[in-house]
């Protein structure tokens, strides 16, 4: 059952640790089992490969067309306003790093900053990165396969998305929030580098 408001979250999980699965090609690469007993919030078309999150994040209106069960089975979904359902939060811009969700989130281009921004929000103090790749890998542009809408995102919103995730990082440096990529392809060098096996040893 989804909370309806974003305020009901806000600390909800004090100092604890969460999975955050993008979608890049590398997560084919791991076995994901070893997930289904910590907390894991998925990013749009996650749940292909790992559907038993226990959050989800999802803002393309093509995801509420396409992936309805999905979607409504999910124990908590966070979305934009407008969207059919969900926990919605008020879309502010595209750059910048929201602290309080209530009064609304920056996209900074991607799922995957509107995930970290909601992580802190609830209190989060070690996050890792799955699948964060920022990078295609042999024509593929998702775990999934391909994407048309994303076949030129490495020219396009990468370096959008790059920058933006750059600037989160910036704003957290100060703060006791720890961020972690364990995708090894990543070009990514904002958050520091780990292996999945680490991430999952802790």
């Amino acid at each position: 059952m989804n909370m309806k408001k974003i305020a009901d979250f806000k600390n909800r999980h004090e100092g604890k640790r969460l999975f955050i699965l993008a979608s890049g090609p590398s997560l084919n690469n791991l076995d994901l089992s070893p997930l289904e007993r910590r907390m894991v919030m998925g990013l749009n078309r996650s749940f292909l490969i790992f559907p038993d999150t226990y959050y989800h994040c999802a803002m393309d209106f093509r995801l509420f067309d396409e992936f309805q069960t999905y979607l409504k089975n999910t124990r908590h979904l966070f979305t934009l306003e407008g969207r059919p359902w969900g926990t919605p939060i008020k879309l502010l811009g595209a750059e910048g790093f929201s602290w309080d969700l209530e009064k609304g989130i920056y996209s900074g281009y991607t799922i995957a900053y509107i995930a970290l921004q909601i992580a802190v929000y609830m209190g989060f103090k070690e996050i890792f990165y799955l699948g964060l790749d920022l990078k295609h890998e042999k024509g593929n542009t998702h775990f999934f396969g391909q994407d048309y809408h994303s076949k030129n995102h490495e020219t396009t919103e990468f370096p959008k998305m790059k920058k933006m995730l750059a600037f989160g990082a910036q704003e957290l440096s100060n703060t006791n929030v720890k961020v972690f990529n364990c995708s090894p392809v990543s070009p990514l060098e904002c958050f520091s580098k780990v292996s999945y096996e680490y991430a999952i040893s802790l």
